[in-house]
């Protein structure tokens, strides 16, 4: 009587993004180095949002210095850029940083609960980001913002939010996943309005690593053309980060698990509302295969049905640990800056009705004794 379904969802959710600009100091006359922060909208909405609204009011910028004579300085290292709402900008903390009078800035931004324990250049002048070991908990956030290149002034506003009006864009994105189930019951399949299903899930469990590192590794710096005032010939550009690679640690998993018993129920030839099963929750990047241990989903339900308000028939159904993959085949990472809804249907099957094949033996014959009567 009962089928089981997990069917996958994924909508692509808005990123933070932030804009932030450090300059080389030379003299308190020249601008000191604003910032313009946002959130990155992505592909379900329309429009950035603030990086407060991620609840962050500072981040961490790293900066290095490039002039015709100067080859990548250590400029901030790293600076804390913190929001000034008395003077509308996103702003050093620390101390004022100058733009320099000739050459360019390149910046690296980040945000959130972790910060990066290096962020260096590497041989290809290419900056690589690295976290220490993390644990992710269920509410965690780490932004990583496009690499700003090739920057040596406040550039005119881009974002327009929190009334900033220049400084230099930097757009983050988020580093972690988040996903989401819910579960309801489907009788659409059954033409019998007398039937009538109710499921309670009593225990909902999904397995899965919550400890790595991460690498975040930005492109190398792209050609930058000085004119003859050593300063670039045209205004400063943001890049992607050209990879990010979560590695989960040797760890047991963790486990979500749902709050309290869910209830779903409908009659028959119709289909319940959603319920929350395990409320969205924060997951670190992984492969559903990771480390030899796959992601895993177990539940455990009771169904109860009654015809025609007659006495339930109840039973309890287990279903075991499974691969996730196993349900939604098609989806087999989860990928950071991305939320993942589950869908979980127990749906009594029209073609899965108890049938009788009736038959009767037949009659045996026997031969008795002949009895003779005188």
């Amino acid at each position: 009587m009962k089928k089981f379904y997990i069917l996958a969802a994924v909508a692509l959710v808005a990123s933070a993004a932030c804009t932030k600009v450090e300059t080389v100091e030379t003299v308190a006359s020249e601008p000191a180095i604003s910032f313009q922060v946002a959130n990155y909208a992505g592909q379900t909405k329309a429009g950035e949002t603030s990086l407060k609204d991620e609840g962050f009011n500072n981040f961490k910028t790293w900066a290095w210095y490039t002039s015709s004579t100067a080859d990548n300085q250590e400029f901030m290292t790293p600076a804390t850029v913190t929001w000034d709402g008395g003077n509308t900008q996103w702003a050093p903390s620390d101390r004022a940083y100058y733009w320099p009078k000739t050459g360019y800035i390149n910046f690296f931004s980040f945000a959130g609960d972790y910060y990066p324990s290096t962020v260096a250049l590497n041989a290809s002048h290419q900056a690589v980001a690295t976290y220490p070991e993390t644990t992710i908990a269920t509410d965690d956030n780490i932004l990583v913002a496009d690499g700003a290149y090739g920057f040596f002034n406040n550039d005119a506003a881009k974002y327009k939010l929190d009334g900033v009006t220049k400084g230099v864009p930097t757009l983050f994105r988020h580093m972690l996943s988040r996903v989401k189930f819910d579960i309801k019951v489907d009788a659409t399949d059954v033409d019998d309005t007398k039937n009538h299903w109710k499921v309670t899930v009593t225990s909902a469990t999904v397995s899965y690593r919550n400890q790595g590192t991460l690498v975040v590794n930005f492109p190398s710096t792209p050609s930058i053309s000085l004119g003859a005032d050593n300063k670039p010939t045209s205004a400063g550009k943001t890049l992607q980060y050209t990879s990010q690679v979560w590695t989960p640690a040797s760890v047991a998993n963790v486990t979500l698990t749902n709050a309290a018993n869910v209830i779903v129920e409908t009659d028959g030839h119709a289909a319940s509302t959603a319920e929350v099963l395990i409320a969205d929750s924060v997951v670190m990047p992984q492969a559903l295969g990771t480390l030899g241990t796959n992601v895993t989903v177990a539940l455990t339900y009771t169904l109860e049905h009654t015809y025609n308000g007659g006495a339930a028939v109840s039973e309890v159904v287990p279903i075991a640990a499974t691969a996730l993959t196993g349900f939604s085949p098609s989806i087999d990472t989860w990928n950071p800056n991305t939320i993942y809804t589950y869908h979980i249907i127990i749906k009594p099957a029209a073609d899965n009705k108890i049938l009788f094949d009736p038959a009767v033996e037949e009659w045996a014959s026997v031969d008795t004794p002949t009895y003779t009567i005188k």
